[in-house]
């Protein structure tokens, strides 16, 4: 029992046990058998995980497990079946999964070990290429179901990885890049048919630009850095157009409404509008257990899924948010601990990666039902009706106690 550490263990108990009260409430028949299975599995991939050294499976199976995820991956795109607009779903009957869930702990796992191994040419164009393909690749397969949500996770693993490799000026790079390109896409969200004219100005302040440097600054050649400064400024707009005008009407809208909440309350702002009502009606105690209008009266729509958050907002008040947020503290908080006192590189990227990819799921949530964030559909972590999700969130945590396990010499 001595590998069990009780700063992870008991956190994500009580925080499955308020999703599980939660959800006995919400679900009946096969959908609540499917959640206590997800359950029972999820600690028995815990047990496995947290006595399998992770050194072994890293060295023997991470390669197996790559494979595995972007073949479910691939059989998803082509036998799976759509929830909500995502084929993003395998399986019959009582079985039914979601590949992508399982996809990011097993890139998770070979990122680690890719990295690891080749750490000391962490910085070689190879290295990084290999690091961005393996990141891309599972990405790729998420956003052709569409899954824009889950993509962004997949997005952060890269950035991790990244980061993990000490390559500082990629990583800025990446960091400014990616900024752009989500201004420019909420921008053409905005303004769909703004091509030309963004580019026209774009012109206009590159030719300034470059009267700037070349004659007040006396700077050489100064054109051809202007010249491929603006190349690369219009092909990331015309990329960016290609991928808002792409979205679909309804993660448009979600983007809107995140920059206008009350653009549309009552259409495809509707879920925002409903959470906030949810949430800020709870007050300091909540309306108490199986009491909350907005969730049980059908108001609230993900109340079990999405939306769980500001249901148990609703109920039990700001104590219970409180006691949530503090849960999720302590646990991450041990596993940044965890991934510190790791005795090797390997320890570490896996603990780090998996705190990391439970951070951003749980801050994108929580952030999306306060309206701080565009609304993504990703579950909350240990509290979210979701079956795979919770195999997988728990199998995450065997892995960092196998490492805890490690460090402590047990």
């Amino acid at each position: 029992m001595k590998r069990f550490d009780p700063f992870i263990l008991f956190p994500a108990l009580f925080l499955l046990a308020m999703g599980s009260l939660q959800n006995i409430s919400y679900v009946s028949g096969d959908m609540l058998y499917r959640h206590l299975f997800a359950i029972a599995l999820g600690f028995a991939g815990m047990f496995i995980f947290t006595f399998t050294k992770y050194k072994s499976f890293l060295r023997f199976r991470a390669i197996i497990f790559y494979v595995f995820g972007i073949a479910l991956l691939i059989l998803t795109l082509a036998a799976g079946y759509s929830v909500h607009g995502s084929c993003s779903w395998l399986g019959a009957g009582f079985i039914v999964f979601q590949p992508s869930e399982i996809a990011k702990f097993t890139t998770v796992i070979f990122l680690t070990y890719y990295l690891s191994k080749h750490y000391t040419s962490r910085n070689s164009f190879r290295t990084i290429f290999f690091l961005i393909f393996f990141s891309a690749l599972p990405l790729f397969l998420v956003l052709k179901q569409p899954d824009f949500g889950t993509g962004l996770v997949f997005v952060f693993i890269g950035f991790m990885f990244l980061y993990f490799s000490q390559n500082i000026r990629l990583l800025v790079f990446v960091s400014v890049l990616g900024a752009l390109l989500l201004g420019e896409i909420v921008f053409f969200c905005m303004r769909p048919n703004a091509l030309m004219w963004l580019a026209r100005w774009a012109a206009a302040a590159f030719a300034a630009l470059y009267i700037t440097v070349r004659f007040l600054m006396h700077i050489k050649k100064s054109h051809i850095a202007v010249l491929v400064l603006f190349g690369l400024f219009f092909t990331s707009c015309l990329f960016s157009h290609k991928v808002a005008t792409g979205f679909k009407s309804y993660q448009k809208d979600r983007i809107l409404n995140f920059i206008s909440p009350n653009r549309d309350a009552l259409n495809s702002g509707y879920h925002l509008s409903q959470s906030l009502i949810a949430i800020g009606s709870g007050k300091v105690k909540g309306k108490g257990y199986r009491r909350g209008t907005q969730a049980r009266l059908g108001f609230l729509p993900g109340k079990y899924t999405d939306f769980m958050f500001a249901s148990i907002a609703e109920e039990f008040g700001f104590i219970g948010s409180f006691l949530i947020l503090f849960s999720y503290f302590i646990l991450f908080s041990r596993m940044i601990k965890i991934a510190v006192m790791a005795l090797d590189q390997q320890g570490t990227f896996l603990a780090f990666s998996i705190v990391g990819v439970l951070f951003f799921q749980t801050f994108l949530n929580i952030g999306m039902t306060l309206g701080m964030l565009p609304i993504t559909g990703l579950p909350l972590p240990f509290l979210s009706y979701g079956g795979t999700a919770t195999v997988v969130y728990l199998m995450m945590l065997g892995v960092v106690m196998n490492v805890y396990a490690t460090a402590k010499g047990y």
